[in-house]
């Protein structure tokens, strides 16, 4: 019997969870941390806090063996970002986003600039070997000013009005929504000198999680067999203490207000990532694949044919880790960033309606979906068809 549920980690001395580089590959000479848990780091932290409250439950440790065997069935459904004041009770309001790649900041402009994709006659700088790639929509910048770096977060607030096609106001870049790091040191000292073990010297970066007037965590929807977990896990490389508290559930349904921008039929839609894609094509969606000149297929929850209009898809990130139970680490890969944007026709002309915005809320799209990758987000969208 397993039973789903919804909790939040919430850390009370930072993060430190190690990326895929090694502890001396620049010059600054320290290990680096992700800018936030992978899902699947998130997934391993449930699997140990339910293997260690299983291994109290029968009064013994666990081995390799046992230890996979007992927690293959925790399984990590939607997960979230979150930030709230302190004492308060969690709400949608302190969900946190990433920023959408369709999202520019330029310098001078009170409102953040929408960049909407149109088709285009220019070739791109790349191999003219496939006939729909070249095809796809690009943006066209109407405005002049220079472009600024986006912030990494946004509040649930901005996230949902730029989904549902609103403007969103630029705040002063000491408002911007973003974490703040520190370096930790670690020195060995030797007993018999009571000296610095220069073998044990090393520093890396720690991802603090308490602010002055607010405190992050990350929120999972998961399925566990019979148990509980227990009200303490440890996340990341060094182990760092985090409370687990119940979430309510609310949080992961669709927005009220993006509901209603989807009550007035949207011609095209706009789909946000929201955790990294695994997508057996690199950037294309699965599901979809050149036709001619264009890229058509089907999305979750959506009863039409599709036609993938644009793709605004920066670089690729590469997700690896560490398997606990084996010793070994995990195999590394290249997935599609958080905050990329598809842009989507249905081939037979009709809008997208609130019913198609309700299947694709936080719904999957790819592979290693159990691990909590490739978590979606839906928004309105105009196609605009103006002349090249």
């Amino acid at each position: 019997m397993t039973t789903t549920t919804c909790v939040a980690l919430v850390p009370r001395d930072g993060l430190f969870c190690k990326d895929g580089r090694g502890w001396h590959t620049s010059t600054s000479g320290r290990g680096h941390g992700l800018d936030w848990p992978w899902p699947s780091t998130i997934l391993g932290v449930l699997r140990t806090a339910w293997g260690r409250s299983e291994e109290e439950r029968c009064g013994a440790v666990l081995g390799p063996d046992e230890w996979r065997r007992c927690t293959a069935a925790v399984r990590l459904g939607r997960t979230l970002v979150l930030r709230r004041a302190h004492g308060r009770p969690w709400d949608f309001a302190d969900t946190v986003w990433p920023v959408p790649a369709d999202a520019l900041w330029l310098d001078g402009h009170t409102r953040v600039y929408r960049l909407t994709p149109q088709p285009s006659a220019v070739p791109t700088l790349g191999r003219d070997d496939d006939e729909a790639r070249e095809a796809l929509w690009r943006p066209q910048l109407e405005e002049r000013g220079k472009p600024l770096p986006p912030p990494r977060w946004w509040n649930s607030e901005d996230f949902v009005a730029w989904l549902a096609g609103r403007p969103v106001d630029v705040r002063a870049r000491e408002q911007v929504l973003g974490t703040v790091w520190r370096v930790q040191v670690h020195v060995g000292i030797l007993p018999e000198q009571l000296t610095a073990d220069e073998g044990v010297l090393f520093a890396h970066d720690v991802l603090e999680t308490l602010e002055r007037g607010a405190e992050w965590a990350i929120g999972a929807e998961v399925t566990l067999a019979d148990g509980a977990l227990s009200g303490v896990a440890t996340v990341g490389a060094d182990a760092r203490l985090a409370w687990i508290e119940p979430l309510p559930a609310e949080l992961f349904a669709p927005p009220a207000p993006l509901l209603a921008a989807f009550n007035r039929p949207s011609q095209g839609l706009r789909i946000v990532a929201v955790t990294p894609l695994c997508c057996d094509k690199g950037w294309v969606p699965d599901g979809f694949a050149a036709n001619g000149n264009q890229y058509t297929g089907r999305l979750p929850g959506v009863d039409a044919e599709l036609v993938l209009r644009a793709a605004f898809v920066p670089r690729p990130i590469h997700v690896s880790g560490w398997d606990m139970a084996a010793g070994t680490p995990k195999p590394t890969s290249r997935m599609v960033a958080p905050g990329s944007v598809y842009f989507f026709e249905r081939t037979d002309g009709k809008p997208f309606g609130e019913a198609d915005a309700r299947s694709l809320w936080l719904a999957v799209l790819g592979r290693r979906t159990d691990e909590g990758f490739g978590r979606i987000v839906p928004g309105t969208w105009s196609p605009a068809r103006s002349t090249p």
